[in-house]
């Protein structure tokens, strides 16, 4: 009998021997120095660790990169902003057209636009040209509502592109409303970065069931990854007033919040992770369920700081359990001397690497094709029940006699 059960579970093991990581590419580097690397929300997802010392950076050959983390908090040196001249501010409905001038051919990959402070979602689209004449895509159009902060009664809007030398940007601006915005001017802040910028994330559907105890409750049941996330805004359509007591309901945490017609219904988090276990309850007790239009959720921008050298090619590597957490590397020390206003590269061709302890790439033998193992187990599954209803029998004979 034991010989047989060690059978099984030497069986079962076979099926469970995988494990995963993931994987993305850096864009290529066309200049030696250090960079800022924006890291995707899927990877932050996949990262085991909130500190991301799972995290490692190769080269082509296999050598770890090392890095830092930049810090999450706003870093906002406003010692001197310095204004770029326009070459027209236009608008149109909803639409603010702006050109800015390059005439120096000065290398750019960021606008600071100041704005009277506005309560819309507001879009941008970014246009390169040499001539005013042809027009080149620069960066397709995203949603920029949070990507700065608010001073006064303005807002900063934070725009990053990829590094050109334009003689002429087309900023376009668009907003959910019917008139536009109204744009103070367009520059960049001297030896600044802002950091604490968020990008909103599609949770995709989420279900909704309104209960008999007098509650509701939302899950987000398409989720491809868990995502961390630090800002959930709810967007009701209610013509009566309202005032709810809800929580949102984590793996590892519960946050108490309300949601209330006098306020803007928006949740701050810590980084929480959101699965499709998680669940948001709204305390309804004897009032109507609240009609919820939708919810958008943000998460805050985290880059990971890296002298890379020219013409070499970067993979990040996230989660191998294989790979110990990231070595106590020297750069740390010199973060301070780093500059913050680096040029910031993205990543490409997120993916999911499958492999299997000690296979070597080999084939599968024919006793570990699942159909075979599972047949196996379903077999000895059914010969001790068998062996089991025996034994009671036998026991049930002694009793009687």
């Amino acid at each position: 009998m034991k010989y047989l059960l060690s059978t099984v579970l030497y069986l079962i093991s076979l099926c469970i021997t995988a494990q995963s990581w993931f994987v993305a590419d850096i864009d290529t580097i066309k200049q030696s120095g250090y960079y800022n690397i924006l890291l995707d929300k899927r990877i932050i997802a996949v990262s085991n660790n909130i500190d991301f010392s799972d995290i490692r950076i190769n080269d082509t050959i296999g050598n770890e990169v090392p890095y830092f983390v930049r810090t999450q908090n706003p870093v906002r040196a406003i010692n001197q902003f310095i204004s770029y001249d326009l070459e027209s501010n236009t608008e149109k409905d909803s639409i603010n057209t702006i050109i800015v001038k390059n005439e120096s051919a000065e290398n750019l990959s960021r606008f600071s636009i100041i704005i009277e402070s506005a309560e819309v979602d507001k879009y941008v689209r970014l246009r390169g040209s040499n001539d005013l004449k042809k027009w080149y895509i620069v960066k397709k159009q995203e949603n920029i509502t949070y990507s700065g902060f608010k001073e006064g009664n303005n807002e900063i809007l934070i725009v990053d592109f990829p590094q050109g030398n334009y003689r002429y940007y087309e900023i376009t601006l668009t907003n959910n409303q019917p008139s536009p915005l109204k744009v103070v001017k367009v520059g960049k802040f001297k030896n600044s970065n802002i950091y604490a910028q968020q990008t909103e994330i599609d949770l995709g559907r989420f279900t909704r069931k309104d209960s008999t105890d007098k509650k509701t409750y939302i899950r987000f049941t398409d989720l491809p990854y868990n995502y961390r996330l630090n800002k959930l805004i709810f967007f009701i359509n209610s013509k009566a007033e309202y005032y709810r007591k809800s929580e949102i309901k984590g793996k590892d945490y519960i946050l108490r919040f309300d949601l209330s017609s006098k306020g803007e219904n928006t949740v701050v988090l810590n980084s929480a992770r959101i699965s499709p276990d998680a669940t948001i309850v709204i305390d309804n007790k004897g009032n109507p369920p609240l009609v919820i239009d939708s919810i958008k959720a943000y998460a805050l921008n985290r880059y990971l700081c890296a002298y890379l050298e020219e013409g070499q090619c970067y993979t990040l590597i996230i989660g191998n359990r294989d790979i110990s957490p990231s070595s106590d590397y020297d750069i740390k020390y010199f973060q301070e001397e780093i500059p913050e206003d680096l040029q910031i590269l993205k990543t490409s061709n997120f993916q999911k690497i499958e492999s299997k302890e000690n296979s070597n790439q080999r084939d599968k033998m024919w006793i570990e094709e699942p159909a075979f193992l599972w047949s196996i187990i379903i077999i000895v599954g059914l010969f001790l029940s068998f062996i089991c209803y025996k034994m009671i029998r036998e026991m049930k004979k002694k009793e009687q006699k």
